[in-house]
């Protein structure tokens, strides 16, 4: 990603000058693009073709696999995911809406599954989901989540079931520009945790550590690169051995172009293709 990043790092503060946020898992259903770049490039639509191949083959014909459509605020409105099943494709669809850049729904198709979620701030720290089956239009749930500052950029989410019960506490910790640097999830009937974590050296983003300890205790680790102070290298490791590598190239916006993935365990490759479509108003 040719991920142009800023750290002020006596603050453990960074941000990417790139369309993918480096921070967030890439080609979900979830929002993972940097807000103010994608606005800032005008960006209506990024589609993403997908090939694979694995050793000693050739690369099989270049599939959509993803796309996302935002709004002239950048904020993501949609996206889709396609999946090839038995001869079809398969289109999972999520859908976004906001009301002064904050989210109040999410609905989300996923085959013959339809839900819907809303979110309405009760006051300035506390908040309700409700999570709606769009077939029945039973609700499924009502979750309220409380939010409390805590030391310096420190956030504590205590997030209760539908009798008012903690089942989740979340820590997120951010810098001076907003951005997630720490984070952990707790469980009120388990032991488990998820703990995720970021380091900056000088100017740039070197390094991310998350440890999951539900179900198999396992931790993956995220190593940067840079060329030109663009990252241009990401290599992927769980539990201290390799298992995916990501080379990123870009094109003459600065926006990615193409992404070449390595997974060394399945002995694959796999090309993801990206392209846009613009804003008349594009700069």
């Amino acid at each position: 990603m040719k991920c142009f990043l800023f750290f002020f790092c006596s603050f453990f503060s960074f941000f990417s000058i790139a369309q993918f946020d480096p921070s967030k898992e890439w080609f979900t259903l979830e929002d993972f693009f940097d807000l103010q770049l994608i606005q800032n490039k005008s960006v209506k639509s990024i589609t993403v073709y997908k090939s694979d191949k694995k050793d000693d083959e050739v690369f099989s014909a270049e599939t959509k696999f993803t796309a996302y459509f935002f709004s002239t605020k950048g904020e993501l409105e949609e996206s889709r995911k396609f999946v090839s099943l038995s001869g079809r494709i398969d289109t999972s669809v999520y859908e976004y809406k906001y009301n002064r850049s904050k989210l109040i729904s999410r609905t989300e198709i996923q085959g013959p599954f339809s839900f819907r979620y809303h979110y309405s701030w009760i006051n300035d720290s506390s908040f309700q989901e409700i999570k709606i089956d769009n077939r029945t239009l039973d609700t499924n749930y009502v979750h309220r989540v409380e939010v409390r500052k805590e030391e310096g950029l420190k956030k504590k989410y205590t997030y209760y079931n539908s009798v008012g019960r903690p089942m989740k506490t979340q820590w997120v910790t951010t810098n001076l520009l907003g951005k997630v640097i720490s984070k952990k999830e707790s469980y009120a009937r388990s032991a488990s945790f998820v703990v995720d974590s970021f380091t900056c050296e000088v100017n740039q983003l070197i390094h991310r550590s998350k440890q999951n300890t539900i179900g198999v205790n396992k931790k993956t680790t995220w190593e940067f690169t840079y060329q030109e102070d663009y990252l241009d290298f990401i290599k992927e490791m769980k539990d201290g051995k390799v298992i995916r590598k990501f080379a990123i190239l870009y094109n003459d916006l600065q926006l990615i172009k193409s992404i070449i993935q390595r997974d060394v365990s399945e002995k694959t490759i796999s090309v993801y293709k990206v392209e846009y479509e613009y804003y008349t108003t594009q700069r």
